[in-house]
């Protein structure tokens, strides 16, 4: 099996075991998390991984926090997020409440602990967005995923502040290369700006070559 079609077969059997969890997690969720797999694709792990870590560093998650448990712990209760007030009370149910049969985990497929860190980041990246007070689309997360901004959440937290609302869609389109000249130039002016204030020991050349290098290589831009 290609390592392509290897993916393509885990994304496949991550996507149904969520599906296998609507009747626990309600289907908002469901939704969302099998839409994460799909829009992620290989890039499913650091994409996780970088929504933890802004989690983690607006607090919405603790340090020993980890995705893929919450996932599970999700599973296991009787509650959904619409039981509560906000996405940080459902969280903290799902911390304080329910309780994990570590025995079982050993058991568990590859798919299914894949359905679980799809499940616990769906509950982060909306206490995010929570948090932040617009929607942030997966798109988003998969291009900072793409750009390598993986430990590097300070500036992935520096661009979310930036580009806040719809304009979240227009870093998404700049990092992909198809927005209008006139955009680009917008958006790139409004990232030199962000990199000013963010690493303000660099120099303007410095600081426009981090700018220019926020684009993907050819090879990995749609329809390329």
């Amino acid at each position: 099996m290609g390592f392509w079609s290897g993916v393509c077969s885990l994304v496949s059997g991550a996507v149904s075991a969520v599906g296998s969890m609507v009747s626990s997690i309600g289907g908002a969720l469901a939704s969302t998390a099998k839409m994460a797999l799909n829009v992620a694709g290989s890039w499913f792990t650091p994409m996780i991984n970088i929504i933890t870590q802004i989690g983690k560093m607006l607090g919405i998650l603790e340090e020993k926090d980890d995705p893929e448990d919450l996932g599970r712990r999700a599973e296991l209760s009787d509650k959904k997020p619409d039981d509560f007030d906000s996405i940080q009370e459902y969280i903290q149910h799902l911390k304080n409440d329910i309780q994990i049969d570590r025995e079982k985990m050993a058991a568990e497929s590859d798919d299914k602990k894949m359905a679980y860190k799809a499940v616990g980041a769906t509950i982060t990246m909306k206490g995010i967005n929570e948090h932040k007070g617009f929607e942030i689309p997966l798109e988003a997360w998969v291009s900072f995923a793409k750009l390598g901004l993986e430990n590097k959440e300070k500036e992935v937290n520096a661009l979310l502040d930036s580009f806040k609302g719809d304009k979240i869609d227009d870093f998404v389109g700049y990092v992909e290369g198809n927005l209008e000249p006139d955009k680009e130039l917008e958006v790139g002016d409004q990232l030199v700006e962000t990199y000013k204030s963010l690493e303000p020991g660099l120099s303007e050349a410095e600081i426009e070559k981090k700018v220019m290098e926020l684009e993907l290589p050819s090879e990995l831009k749609p329809g390329i």
